[in-house]
């Protein structure tokens, strides 16, 4: 039971870390209007830490208190929210199979896990995010039609609209991803002996 109690507590304080570091965003350089922040090396410890059941709890609670605190920003129907919980699920997914299926080691599993975070977070970028964004209310690729999203996304790129989100999505998941990892790998081994209790 005193196991039990402590796993619960630090599953909330690590959900509470979260949701705080989401609050503070990073500019990326290229295009200042996309930002990254740090929370998904918590939702990364937890799911080293206790299994990828306990990193969707606190993916889904640090984007539901975020949500109930800063309200949906500029997003429609709170789409950073939504964007922030797949791209912590697409972490977890990376290194789960990386590291538990194929028992890669946490080099790999995190090379893996950007590598996955990338693909997944392009392709719902081109999907659905970026019409959301573009219309301000819920759309998809099919929305499209003939509006100028070059215009619409700031950029000058006279190419096609899956380039455009290649040329925008890829290089900047990857430097999130990059980050989050390399900021993941710094820590994690001084606070694992934290957990080896739990």
């Amino acid at each position: 039971m005193k196991q039990e109690t402590k796993r619960i507590v630090t599953i909330a304080i690590l959900s509470a870390l979260g949701t705080v570091l989401m609050l503070i965003e990073i500019p990326y350089p290229i295009f200042p209007w996309l930002f990254f922040d740090l929370s998904d090396v918590v939702v990364l410890v937890v799911f080293m830490a206790f299994g990828w059941k306990e990193a969707t709890l606190v993916g889904v609670l640090k984007a539901l208190i975020h949500a109930f605190s800063k309200g949906t920003g500029l997003a429609p129907f709170y789409l950073g929210q939504i964007t922030a919980f797949i791209a912590s699920m697409s972490y977890v997914l990376g290194m789960y199979v990386a590291s538990h299926k194929f028992h890669l080691n946490r080099f790999i599993s995190a090379l893996i896990s950007v590598l996955v975070m990338t693909m997944i977070l392009v392709f719902m970028n081109y999907l659905f995010i970026t019409p959301s964004w573009i219309f301000g209310s819920f759309a998809t690729v099919a929305d499209l039609g003939n509006i100028d999203f070059s215009e619409a996304l700031g950029v000058n790129f006279n190419v096609s609209y899956l380039t455009t989100i290649l040329i925008i999505y890829v290089p900047f998941n990857l430097f999130k991803g990059v980050i989050i990892l390399g900021v993941f790998t710094a820590i994690y081994k001084s606070i694992s002996t934290i957990f080896t209790n739990n």
